[in-house]
This record gives C-alpha cells, structure tokens and sequence, in this order.
C-alpha cells in the first residue's frame, strides 16, 4: 500500500504524454505513472467500520492521539502551515505532552503569505517556530535527487520542497519525528466529496498510500520519519463510515475538544510568482502566462494548477540547458 511497483524496465525516462495528463488533471490513476517501463500495483481495498455517530468526534480525537502514541516528555516537529490542521495536531500534541516545534517551509518568494500567517499561529499556540528557507535552485536539484528514491518524483511540488528543506533542518528543533496532517482534506475536507464523485475510494486509497510511501523515503533519506494522523489505517476505516455533511469545512474535526481552542488564522496562504519564475513561464507560453505577477488565493481552489505548470515550465527549461 505504500507505492509498490511492477518493474518492466529500468531507468527514469519521462512518460510525456502521463506527464501532461499529470499537469491537466494532477493525477494518474494506478497502473499508469508517469515514468516509461513502470506500473503501479493497486491498491487493496478498505471497508468502513461500525460507527457510533453520536461520539464520532471522542473516536476520532482517540485514534489521532494513539496514532501519535506515548509522546509525553519527547520533541516532536510538526510540519505547519499554520492552517486548521497543523494546529490541530499540533495542540493534540500538546496535549498528550510532547514537546512541539513548528516547523514552517519558507519556498523562495512563492508563499511569505502562509509563512507570516503560520507564524502568528504559531505564537498564538505558544509554540517555537522554526522557518526553514528553500531557494528555487535548491528545489530544482532535488528532482534529479528524488529520482533515486521514490517512485513519482518528477512532478510532485511539495515532495521536492520537503527534500530539499529536510537537508537544513537541525535535528536539535524538533528531533527526527515529524508529524503531517497530510490526508486531512482529502478524508475529512470538502475534497473528500470531489474525490469520491470523480475517482472513488481505489484511486483516493493509491493517492494517499503512494504519497506517504514517498514522504516516508524522503524523510528517511535525512535520518527522520513521518507520523501521518489522518492517513493511519484505523482513521482511513472511519472515514467510510462518515457523512458527506460532517466533512464539509470540516465539521467533524472543528467538533473535538481540542479544535475549541485553536485560534482563527490570521491571514490567507497563496501561491505567488515571482518576476523572475514569470519571466520563465513567459519565454515558455507566450505573453498570456501570468503577464503580471500574482498570489493565486488557495481558496479558489486553482493553487493546485499553476503550480503544475509552474513546476514543469521550470523542469522542461532546466533540461535545455543541458
């Protein structure tokens, strides 16, 4: 379940025509990848459980904290936005008596908006805040780095920047276990609903499964490991059994005990183009590529999109060079 592939041949060779099928839909359904000569296995199927809808909210809250496990005392790095999920599992941390650092991705000039809101969050949970600053030649070098230890590294952004960021971070901020909340949004969000509608619960499963196989890699390629809440086994089980109406914005986590304390975010994260990577875009798809730049709102739901094309319009100018 964590990525396992048939080999039919070796090497990494692009696949472009499951690389642009990568950038207009942002996936590709199992067996396909976008790699020549390899198909993806797919994944088992997942049943949900018998619930008890009216103490749901006391179920979920029990798995994320078990997931986590006997953390009293120890340093735990949690990977924040400071979003609602961050600082959910953050406060869950809290709670259960780690010793949290937040630790923030600051990615060039593409999002000081998220970076200076995860810092307010930060404060206001009373956490250390630590910002690990990732240039565009850094992010860039990490793909051909990727290649050699996950399946999909060519066009996944965020396994980039998280490859790239784990080679400054010092083990002494949060020790070597990092917690994601990676599988919220698209188990207990609004996504959820897209996701059902238009790829059903095997696509959604292979999603989520290959994503933490590859974070797991890159984590252990630095001497640290990732703990994934909301992809865990049980709380994948209890997502089947959930309404659609409890995972709107979701409702179902903003009820347990922990989210009441959680402060509003204070501003809006955004996907900004600096005038240099706009130039890029420009030489690449003529004057209609961001003529100005612009921070794209993540709540239009259209963050997703250019960075996929931001992301290979880099990689497509990186390789003429050569």
């Amino acid at each position: 379940m964590t990525g396992t592939y048939v080999y039919t041949g070796i090497g990494h060779e692009i696949d472009q025509e499951a690389a642009w099928d990568y950038l207009r839909d942002g996936y590709l359904l199992a067996p396909r990848t976008v790699l020549k000569g390899r198909k993806k296995l797919p994944p088992p199927s997942l049943s949900g459980v018998p619930v008890d809808l009216k103490n749901i909210s006391l179920a979920v809250q029990q798995i994320l904290e078990d997931v986590m496990g006997n953390i009293a005392g120890e340093l735990r790095a949690v990977m924040f936005t400071g979003g609602f999920d961050s600082m959910l599992l953050a406060s869950l941390a809290q709670r259960c008596g780690a010793q949290v650092a937040a630790v923030t991705v600051r990615f060039d000039d593409f999002n000081p908006l998220t970076v200076a809101a995860a810092s307010q969050s930060a404060n206001k949970l009373g956490l250390g805040h630590h910002i690990l600053q990732v240039k565009i030649v850094e992010f860039l070098s990490a793909f051909e780095e990727l290649a050699g230890i996950t399946d999909e590294p060519v066009l996944d952004l965020d396994l980039a920047i998280v490859y790239a960021a784990f080679k400054k971070y010092d083990h002494r901020i949060g020790g070597d276990v990092f917690i994601s909340g990676m599988g919220s949004d698209q188990w207990f969000g609004p996504v959820s609903s897209r996701m059902a509608k238009f790829r059903g619960l095997a696509a959604r499963l292979d999603w989520a499964m290959v994503d933490e196989g590859a974070h797991q890699r890159v984590a252990q390629a630095h001497g640290c490991k990732f703990i994934f809440p909301f992809l865990s086994r049980p709380m994948l089980a209890l997502s089947q059994s959930i309404p659609a109406a409890m995972k709107e914005d979701k409702k179902l986590l903003r009820t347990l005990g922990v989210a009441k304390a959680i402060p509003d975010r204070g501003a809006r994260s955004e996907v900004q183009v600096p005038t240099s990577i706009r130039h890029i875009l420009i030489k690449m798809y003529g004057e209609r590529a961001w003529p100005n730049p612009v921070s794209v709102d993540n709540g239009r739901g259209t963050d997703d999109q250019t960075l996929r094309q931001i992301v290979l319009g880099l990689w497509l100018e990186k390789m003429k060079e050569r």
